[in-house]
């Protein structure tokens, strides 16, 4: 393997024509797969241990959800609908959308309702969520809405991740007025992302307390694994939250869940570091950047049934296969992996389902040590 002052130099002494600027991009992914293999388990490490405290540090610094439920509960009255078409945007308090959001021009009572849920420190004006909805208008008519929480889980981490079940109890009180006033409960498909993905836990949770049914569908895009790892599945999400739950894990062990915790799990890349990604966020991004691309090609990723991602790495699966993402038969069960690219677009289809070594030397040396 060529030092660190070597691929400097090469990059140094590199003309600026495109091949040689093909081959310093060459050089500087390879350059990215190690760090990232030398980063990844200092990050898990740090995630893991700050993670097994956050139950004692909530109730130190008084923000566990009993502590908070009654006079400091948040005010829920700050969070918002955005109904999202083509044409126009519309925004609702969530106090009236379960009667206004049925009566805005656009809505299409045939067809199933999309609920995009974003996760800490974003919102429905950023490029997750219109990522999300544009790859969705670009396939047809659909009801979309986005629930904007922004306003209470845009700072303090902590903290956040209690609010999120005081927000799923909102939102799932919502929905059931919704279906009371005659939507169908297996129309609605909740798709959240990272403290996302357990809001729609609890929204289906309340929504079937409170109807005594369950929301068609959700899908967790790399929840939120800080706070969420290691606890009662009563407290994020879990399999019986809908009559169907998917997840894609990206950022597994780090800001991602690492446990199976739908009805299918997919893993692609082992779930944990993604190609050409070095930061943590990169890698947490790519569950909502392979969903959209899903909706758009319902076949670009393929995945088989594994033990782990050392039995893909050998190819030591099952032979069916399953289609990650929207595409995702409810029929499907269990944990599935799969390769992706390095770039847009991500989806392989069937090559994907193959094992292909492009994790870099520290990684493969460190897999055969282990292995």
């Amino acid at each position: 393997m060529p030092s660190v002052l070597q691929i400097l130099a090469t990059l140094v002494f590199a003309g600026a024509t495109g091949q040689n600027l093909n081959v310093a991009d060459k050089i500087g992914r390879g350059l990215g797969k190690e760090l990232a293999a030398v980063k990844q388990p200092i990050d898990e490490t740090l995630t893991f241990i700050g993670s097994s405290q956050c139950s004692n540090v909530k109730k130190l610094i008084g923000v566990e959800y009993e502590q908070v439920k009654g006079i400091r509960e948040p005010d829920l009255n700050q969070l918002t609908l955005n109904f999202l078409s083509q044409s126009f945007r519309v925004t609702y308090n969530i106090t009236a959308a379960a009667e206004l959001v049925p009566l805005t021009r656009g809505y299409n009572h045939n067809q199933n309702l999309i609920i995009f849920i974003h996760g800490f420190t974003d919102d429905p004006t950023t490029a997750t969520a219109n990522t999300i909805s544009n790859a969705f208008l670009s396939q047809g008519e659909f009801n979309i809405l986005a629930l904007d929480g922004s306003s209470l889980i845009k700072w303090l981490y902590l903290r956040s991740t209690t609010y999120v079940r005081f927000m799923g109890e909102k939102l799932g009180a919502t929905l059931a007025a919704m279906v009371k006033g005659g939507m169908n409960p297996r129309a609605i498909h909740l798709i959240g992302h990272s403290l996302g993905s357990h809001i729609a836990g609890f929204t289906g949770k309340t929504f079937t307390d409170l109807t005594g049914r369950r929301v068609g569908r959700i899908s967790g895009l790399d929840p939120a694994g800080p706070c969420f790892s290691n606890i009662d599945p009563e407290l994020r999400l879990k399999a019986t939250d809908a009559d169907f739950v998917d997840v894609i894990h990206t950022d597994a062990g780090v800001y991602g869940l690492r446990d199976a915790v739908g009805h299918v799990d997919f893993f692609p890349n082992s779930g944990s570091q993604q190609p050409n990604c070095l930061l943590q966020t990169c890698s947490h991004s790519r569950a909502w950047l392979y969903y959209a691309e899903s909706v758009v090609n319902k076949e670009a990723f393929l995945a088989v049934p594994c033990k782990d991602w050392d039995a893909f790495r050998k190819n030591q699966c099952g032979a069916e296969i399953s289609i990650m993402g929207y595409g995702t038969r409810p029929s499907a069960r269990g944990v599935y992996f799969l390769r992706t690219a390095e770039d847009s677009p991500y989806g392989l289809s069937r090559r994907g389902t193959v094992y292909e070594n492009n994790e870099g030397v520290i990684r493969t040396i460190g897999s055969k040590i282990l292995g």
